[in-house]
């Protein structure tokens, strides 16, 4: 027994330097999650970036606190900045590599949208991921559109397809919503992409070709509000990416995707969901608030310096901004000047935001 009990040098070593092996690779999983916090925390030190962030914040919990029990229970979503060309989210709950869970939606935009930020439509979308999940309709989504794609003659292949594209399509719809076409006009801008990238079609990958994804935000904008300026937005991308130019191998795809987007939108819009209790989608919203002639009345009024937003959602001051800068009448600068203006007005609000929205006083 002795013996037995009895280790050489050389084995309590090698079983020293495996235990402190594991502790290194527990060490980096942690560090995932105080890196991620510590940056925010970093950020929002910053004079002048932290409070651009929590303007930023307002708009992401606005597109998420909608009329539902399931999104009334969020804790408030933090906005941090990141290098990169994308936006993304971790949501609340999910799992960092060390096992621990997520406590907050985090959302994350590149740099470049506080440059334009009447693009920050960006934030609304990742907030549709999180809406999406929470609501449930993470299956029913794309069961709904595969159902009505095949009714409509749609072959079983392009149904999937769009049925996997469903997952990016529902939170560029949830944006439409909160945005109007603030969200068209800002995808638009976003996925104006060189020729091959704009074409490109996966059979794994949830994001819609671009060319498929901006022509869905016209065709949305067109199905709630008929005739408008998407008209000659539409005008102008297809003429800018011909189909002509795409690879013959996704040529027959995008033809025949492209003639399915009505379908697609009208699903959207119109399908009554039981995880809803048999509302749509845009039920949750306002789309009234965000009539872009009723908001191009108010854009009118920057022109004079007295732009008056009062009563308006920040989803649908943020669509204003979008307008202003599509009338052209205001540079860049000056609008972005106001955007900033604008946001540290909403990051002073937030903490009322929140309590009202949570029906605390």
């Amino acid at each position: 027994a002795e013996a037995a009990a009895y280790r050489r040098p050389e084995e309590e070593r090698i079983d020293l330097e495996q235990f402190l092996g594991e502790i290194e690779l527990e060490m980096t999983s942690a560090f995932t999650f105080y890196d991620t916090y510590s940056d925010i925390l970093t950020q929002r030190s910053s004079p002048q970036l932290g409070v651009l962030m929590g303007g930023c914040d307002v708009l992401a919990w606005d597109a998420l606190h909608k009329d539902h029990p399931a999104l009334k229970i969020i804790e408030p979503p933090l906005v941090y900045c990141d290098r990169g060309f994308g936006a993304s989210i971790l949501r609340e709950g999910v799992l960092f590599p060390d096992k621990s869970p997520n406590p907050m939606p985090l959302i994350q935009i590149p740099y470049s949208r506080l440059k334009e930020k009447w693009n920050l439509t960006s934030i609304l979308h990742e907030a549709g991921h999180e809406a999406i999940i929470r609501l449930g309709l993470r299956e029913a989504l794309p069961k709904a559109l595969r159902a009505r794609l095949v009714r409509a003659g749609a072959t079983e292949s392009l149904a999937d397809l769009f049925g996997l594209w469903a997952s990016e399509i529902g939170p560029d719809f949830w944006a439409f919503c909160g945005s109007g076409t603030a969200q068209a006009a800002g995808v638009c801008e976003i996925l104006s992409l060189p020729p091959g990238q704009v074409f490109s079609v996966s059979w794994t990958d949830p994001h819609p070709p671009p060319y498929l994804r901006v022509l869905l935000s016209f065709e949305w904008c067109r199905r709630v509000w008929g005739k408008g300026a998407w008209d000659m937005w539409e005008q102008d991308w297809c003429e800018m990416y011909p189909l002509e130019k795409s690879a013959r191998s996704t040529r027959e795809v995008l033809e025949k995707g492209k003639a399915l987007l009505p379908v697609v939108a009208e699903t959207l819009i119109n399908t009554r969901f039981a995880e809803l209790t048999g509302k749509t989608i845009p039920d949750l919203f306002s789309l009234s608030s965000v009539n872009p002639s009723a908001l191009e009345r108010t854009a009118r009024t920057a022109d004079s310096g007295t732009l008056n937003l009062r009563g308006l959602a920040p989803g649908a001051q943020l669509a204003v901004f979008r307008l202003i800068r599509d009338r052209g009448k205001l540079s860049d600068e000056v609008i972005d000047r106001m955007m900033t203006q604008w946001l540290v007005k909403l990051r002073r609000s937030r903490t009322q935001l929140v309590n009202s929205l949570n029906g605390s006083t």
